[in-house]
């Protein structure tokens, strides 16, 4: 065995995590431990040289030599909970899926690796997308591409009953919500900010003939639109009060931008006030029947009490 397939053997070895000892190294080869020394310097003068994201360290206790990393990790704690969220997205069709999944166990050592497969080896199994069917990975990270460098783009996209129109818009924001990822971006035709699916984009070019320009007062927030976006109904932003008899913290996490203003301990109740989107804010109140009161502003009150209406109207 000639010296760099000796070498990369015991450079397979340290990247699997394994730990390398000369004296057992130069029994395997048949050499001596200065010849296994040179070698374990020429690996170590390796890693300096392509800046890889390692070191190769001596452990004093077991007399041997390992790489650790010299990068940030995630632990094994944290990858789980990532996989755990990703599952529950039902986003990605199961092959981007399953891709998705190997590649974040990547990050962690293989005894780690072991330790998690079997946590979400039935989720994994019973895994059944939503049924767009469509990949998303390439199409999110282009997007993302487009809003880096606000260029304009025209779309082919497929609206709610398969009708297919094209759109130039000004890509502002990706933002993930209720199984679907969703492109905020600024359209000039309407003036105004629209949400697209990103399932039904059936074709992007980019657009030099009519450049959208926004200015940063006017460009899209996406952290802060996501405080008051629910649903992903675009709207009017309005303040509201709702008594609510229902368990608060799942209100209070609903309307991040929501506090208690009043307390009524003999009803069990409290007085909420929220800033959000009227349309996903009235698709979340209704939802929770005799559990809320919308108490303000006026013109909600009765934007729900008509609603209301044509639900019982169904009945």
């Amino acid at each position: 065995m000639n010296a760099a397939y000796r070498q990369l053997t015991i450079f397979q070895l340290l990247i699997t995590n394994h730990l390398v000892q000369k004296a057992s190294l130069a029994d395997q080869f048949n050499i001596s431990p200065r010849m296994i020394q040179r070698d374990i310097s020429q690996i170590r003068q390796f890693i300096t040289d392509q800046h890889l994201f390692y070191q190769l360290a001596y452990d004093y206790q077991s007399g041997g030599y390992q790489l650790e990393t010299t990068q940030a990790t995630v632990s094994k704690q944290a990858l789980l909970l990532l996989i755990k969220i990703v599952l529950a997205s039902r986003a990605l069709t199961k092959d981007e899926m399953n891709k998705t999944i190997d590649g974040l166990l990547q990050l962690i050592p293989v005894t780690d690796q072991n330790e998690i497969r079997p946590i979400i080896k039935n989720e994994r199994f019973y895994y059944q997308p939503v049924h767009h069917g469509q990949p998303l990975l390439d199409i999110v990270w282009q997007l993302s591409g487009y809003i880096s460098q606000r260029q304009t783009i025209t779309i082919t996209y497929q609206r709610q009953h398969r009708e297919i129109v094209t759109r130039t818009i000004l890509p502002e924001a990706i933002i993930f919500s209720e199984y679907y990822f969703y492109v905020v971006a600024y359209n000039a035709k309407y003036k105004s900010n629209l949400f697209y699916r990103v399932d039904r984009i059936r074709h992007i070019q980019v657009n030099h003939q009519q450049p959208i320009t926004r200015t940063r007062a006017e460009r899209v927030e996406d952290g802060e639109l996501r405080q008051l976006v629910h649903y992903m109904q675009p709207g009017k932003k309005l303040t509201l009060r709702f008594k609510f008899w229902g368990i608060v913290e799942a209100a209070l996490d609903r309307f991040p931008t929501a506090k208690v203003v009043d307390r009524y301990p003999n009803e069990r109740a409290v007085l909420i006030e929220a800033i959000a989107f009227d349309r996903g804010a009235k698709m979340w109140l209704l939802s929770q029947g005799s559990l809320v009161q919308v108490q303000a502003p006026s013109d909600f009150v009765a934007d729900i009490r008509t609603e209301l209406q044509r639900t019982l109207d169904r009945y």
